[in-house]
């Protein structure tokens, strides 16, 4: 292959790893999202069980 060939190449590969990177970031900042909504709900719940 030629060396711009090799080049594209990397920078695909660069690319993909890039992209596969922020989605596993943002997964996990998704996942910790409605972890932190679920505790929000539960406090709620918690508080009006309470209140009666």
């Amino acid at each position: 292959m030629s060396d711009k060939t090799d080049d594209a190449l990397e920078r695909v590969r660069d690319a993909f790893d890039s992209a596969v990177e922020e989605t596993e970031q943002m997964s996990e900042s998704a996942k910790q999202e409605v972890r932190d909504a679920i505790d929000d709900l539960e406090g709620r719940i918690e508080g009006l069980r309470n209140s009666n």
